[in-house]
């Protein structure tokens, strides 16, 4: 089963891949018209489960659509580059 992740606020959930689209839809509507609406999403075990998602006071809401890289990783190692930076010096 091919899986997509999803985040609401702080939570990340998972969906599976055919009902992507149609949830996202559904949160879509949900946050547009500040309703609330239950989801049937999966847990990180995938344990199915409802979610009741109230799209009134929902601040963010993401499906990863499995781009690579992730919207959340960066390409590379950008931290290289800042362990080069000299330590401010006394005065």
């Amino acid at each position: 089963m091919t899986t997509k992740r999803v985040k609401l606020g702080d939570q990340m959930w998972k969906v599976n891949a055919a009902d992507a689209a149609s949830v996202a839809d559904t949160i879509a509507a949900a946050m547009s018209e500040e309703k609330v609406v239950r989801l049937s999403l999966l847990s990180g075990d995938d344990t199915p489960a409802t979610v009741i998602f109230n799209g009134k006071v929902a601040l963010l809401a993401t499906i990863d659509e499995g781009a690579v890289p992730r919207p959340t990783e960066i390409s590379g190692n950008a931290n290289a580059d800042a362990a080069k930076v000299d330590p401010p010096t006394k005065k």
